[in-house]
């Protein structure tokens, strides 16, 4: 037996490799699964040149035991081994090299993505560390005579002594900490394969569980056979005509926790300029396991590389609205850093990206036209989320909106934008070409922002499209007044607000504008008391309108203004929002309007006609839900206009 002592900055390098580089230590299985995983392939292509080496142990596989009288957990592999010399090289390199520019190499591969030393065997060992107070590895190589155990507690020092095995093989032996004892149960290192090793192509064996009692055992001793807990073949390398319904159902519930079957499933296997392999679901029904209202919670893709699960949750895979998503992606194109706990932002990576993206996009307009009644399921649990998609993906904004459902005035159920364009009425535009005037045929998309169904239907500027029969999207959620901001137009189709002020449903005769001019005319004096009784800073204009319905006044948008529901989102997540004028229209068709004007006529200066303004304005407020600056005023007009009427 040889003793090896560690140089003087080496427990500072186990340190940094065993809690700072590796956040999660249950990853140290993972790491060693994977060793064993390399060596075993190693062993397998040597066989392909020398067809001695294996001799008769080709069966090739990964053993885990659990050695409960030592308290340690063994990791055995009948892969290539190791030689002495590749022992003390491979295990202990920092042992020989315990040197600053050593520590400031291994700061540098944590601190910046660029430096990458994945591939380096000893990296991935250390992890070892992190769960074990000692750990022996036992080698023999088909290259060596002699196998060759090494032992160390990682901090003072190592030894190498010779091992009587014969057989090509490695053992690798941790002594668990008292922290980590959960390691030495069954269903725990079960657990881990399971998650992060499930797919490793080589056969990762156990001992059967022995579910006798323990009188029983200690009865008629004796060893449980090895079963395997790993499957070696993941789903998504497997060919999709090989697949049934079923194994598909069964491996989207097993990694969303949802226990109903998927919307549609994309089984995508890309050789291109990048290279992957995906399988993406999308839910159904709500899952009640899965938490979307907080983009910041961990429900990103999993990512594998070589069959190991490398990030449970690879968020830069994944843009945020499609968190409803349940998705494996697989591919070696990826570089990671050191602890392979982060990615490193690369084209690659964005190429992966936008092609899954894509695809999810294409599928949910294919799903809401071929399978409308489960596509309203998933829609009425997921709408507020795929939504969020309009307003990230500006090269995908036109194809998210086409999966989009949504709900009109005329329709009870939910209809989609090509459906409302089929009933929208045509109007004929004159259009500059190339210098020449041309007619060309436009349809327009009509929507209404509110709180509430309630509130769309309350308002004033309905009653012109019900009398048209034109039907009027009504956008209810807070992210509806940020989305038609950015996309407002929808196949060559304008999105415009029925608060808009250019809205003509159809042109008025020149008859009909002689009457509205005269008319005009004869009510300037009285728009300008108006404006000045209300103040000009609120109001840009005063305006007639015979298309209100039965209210008196109401408030409309100026061109290019800002929506009244956005301006109060903004307003309430205390954004500086610029004063904005709005344009104030007066029901032509309203009795009362003519009763001011004759009051007007009569007495300029008429109490009773400011009092029928203002009181007339906060109306028009409420209409639209907005909160009266000055309520005390508000009720006292109120109480004012009941008592004259009870006279």
């Amino acid at each position: 037996m040889s003793k090896h002592n560690f140089e003087a900055e080496t427990g500072r390098i186990l340190e940094l490799l065993t809690h700072s580089i590796y956040s999660n230590k249950e990853i140290f299985l993972r790491e060693l699964i994977s060793n064993s995983s390399d060596a075993i392939d190693k062993a397998r292509l040597k066989s392909l040149t020398d067809t001695t080496f294996l001799w008769d142990d080709n069966e090739f596989k990964i053993t885990i035991e659990i050695d409960d009288k030592n308290k340690a957990l063994v990791i055995t592999d009948n892969g290539i081994g190791m030689t002495k010399e590749e022992l003390v090289s491979h295990l202990w390199t920092i042992a020989k090299s315990g040197t600053k520019e050593f520590i400031e190499k291994l700061q540098k591969a944590k601190e910046d993505s660029a430096h990458n030393l994945i591939g380096q065997f000893w990296v991935w060992f250390y992890s070892s560390f992190m769960v074990a107070d000692k750990v022996e590895v036992e080698s023999k190589s088909a290259l060596d005579p002699k196998a060759h155990k090494w032992i160390s507690d990682g901090k003072s020092d190592y030894e190498i002594s010779e091992s009587d095995k014969q057989t090509r093989w490695t053992k690798i032996t941790l002594f668990i900490n008292e922290a980590n004892t959960e390691l030495l149960k069954e269903w725990k290192i079960k657990e881990l394969v399971k998650k992060y090793s499930n797919y490793v192509w080589v056969p990762i064996m156990m001992r059967a569980y022995d579910s006798r009692t323990e009188e029983e055992k200690q009865k008629e001793p004796k060893i449980m056979d090895f079963e395997q807990i790993n499957e070696t073949k993941p789903i998504w390398k497997k060919d999709k005509k090989d697949i049934k319904v079923e194994e598909y159902k069964e491996f989207y519930q097993s990694i969303s926790f949802d226990w109903n079957e998927p919307l549609f499933t994309i089984h995508n296997n890309a050789e291109w300029v990048v290279s992957y392999k995906s399988i993406l679901f999308s839910p159904k029904d709500l899952n009640m396991y899965q938490n979307l209202s907080d983009p910041n919670l961990d429900f990103w893709p999993k990512l594998y590389v070589q069959n190991v699960l490398i990030l449970e949750h690879a968020k830069d895979l994944l843009p945020i609205w499609l968190r409803f998503i349940s998705w494996v992606v697989e591919t070696s194109d990826l570089p990671l850093n050191i602890s392979r706990e982060m990615l490193q932002s690369n084209n690659t990576l964005d190429k992966i990206k936008k092609g899954l993206t894509k695809k999810v996009v294409n599928e949910l307009v294919k799903t809401q036209k071929e399978k409308r009644d489960d596509y309203i399921k998933f829609w009425s649990n997921y709408w507020k989320i795929v939504k969020e998609g309009i307003h990230y993906e500006f090269d995908l904004k036109e194809q998210i909106a086409e999966a989009s459902l949504f709900k009109t005035i005329n329709n009870s159920i939910f209809i989609s934008l090509d459906e409302y364009l089929e009933k929208a009425p045509i109007k004929n535009i004159e259009v500059d070409v190339e210098g020449k005037k041309e007619n060309k045929e436009v349809k327009t998309i009509y929507y209404i922002i509110a709180k509430s169904e309630n509130e769309a239907i309350a308002s004033p500027y309905m009653a012109q499209f019900r009398e048209k029969n034109i039907d009027v999207l009504v956008l209810t959620d807070a992210i509806d007044s940020f989305i038609v901001q950015s996309f407002n137009e929808y196949k060559w189709a304008k999105l415009v607000s029925i608060t808009s002020s250019d809205i003509e449903l159809e042109e008025k005769t020149t008859e009909e504008k002689k009457i509205e001019e005269t008319k005009k005319q004869d009510y300037k004096s009285l728009f300008d008391l108006i404006k000045n009784t209300i103040w000009d800073e609120k109001i840009e204009d005063v305006v007639l309108n015979d298309k209100l319905w039965t209210a008196l006044w109401a408030l409309k948008t100026p061109k290019n203004g800002i929506d009244p529901q956005l301006e109060k989102m903004m307003k309430a997540m205390w954004q500086t929002v610029p004063k904005q004028k709005r344009i104030l229209e007066l029901n032509s068709k309203n009795p009362l309007v003519d009763t001011m004007k004759k009051e007007f006529d009569s007495d300029v200066k008429s109490t009773k006609l400011n009092d029928t303004i203002k009181y007339a304005y906060y109306q028009a407020i409420l209409l639209e839900w907005w909160e009266i600056e000055n309520i005390s005023e508000f009720v006292e007009l109120t109480n004012k206009f009941a008592s004259s009427y009870l006279k």
